[in-house]
C-alpha cells in the first residue's frame, strides 16, 4: 500500500512537473522582453538627460540674444537723444538767418558780404545734415546685426534633430 501510494505522489508530481515547466518556458521570453523595455526605458532617460544638457546653451543664448537686444534699444535712446540735440543746433542754425538779415537790413554795406553769410550758413547746415546721417547709419547697421542674429538663431533651433542625432530608435 505504501508503494501504491508513493507511486502515485511520484505520478501527481511528474504531471506538476510536466504543467509548471511549460509555465517556466513561456515566462523566459516574457522576462527577456521586461529586460529590454527596461533598456529602453534608461535609454529614453539618458535622452531626456541629454536634451536637458543641450537646453541649457541654448537659454543662455537666448539669454544674450536678448541682452543684445537690449543693448541696440539702448543704442538707439543714445541716437535719438543724440538726434534731438542735433535738431536743436539746426535750429540754432536756422534761427542764424534772421539774424543776418535784420543786420543787413540795418547796415547797407554788408550787402556785399551776403553771399559769404550764405555760403557759411549753408555749410553748417551741410554738417548738421552730415552729423545726422552718421549715427542714422549706425543704427540702421545695429538693428540689420540684431535681426540676422535672430535669423539665425531660429533656423539653428529649427534644424537640431529631436533625438540628438543618436540613432535610437
Amino acid at each position: 500500500m505504501v508503494v501504491r501510494l508513493l507511486g502515485l505522489v511520484l505520478g501527481l508530481l511528474s504531471l506538476l512537473i510536466g504543467v509548471v515547466s511549460p509555465l517556466l518556458r513561456t515566462l523566459s521570453p516574457l522576462i527577456g522582453l521586461l529586460r529590454l523595455i527596461l533598456r529602453l526605458l534608461h535609454l529614453a532617460l539618458d535622452l531626456l538627460h541629454l536634451t536637458l544638457r543641450l537646453l541649457s546653451p541654448l537659454i543662455g543664448l537666448l539669454r544674450l540674444t536678448l541682452r543684445l537686444l537690449s543693448l541696440t534699444l539702448r543704442l538707439l535712446q543714445l541716437v535719438l537723444g543724440l538726434l534731438s540735440l542735433v535738431l536743436g543746433l539746426l535750429s540754432l542754425v536756422l534761427g542764424l538767418p534772421r539774424l543776418v538779415l535784420r543786420l543787413l537790413s540795418s547796415t547797407s554795406s554788408l550787402l556785399g558780404s551776403l553771399p559769404c553769410v550764405v555760403g557759411i550758413l549753408l555749410g553748417h547746415t551741410s554738417l548738421v545734415l552730415h552729423a545726422l546721417q552718421v549715427p542714422l547709419q549706425l543704427v540702421d547697421r545695429q538693428l540689420n546685426e540684431s535681426a540676422l542674429v535672430l535669423v539665425a538663431l531660429a533656423l539653428g533651433s529649427s534644424l537640431t534633430p529631436v533625438d540628438g542625432g543618436l540613432g535610437l530608435l
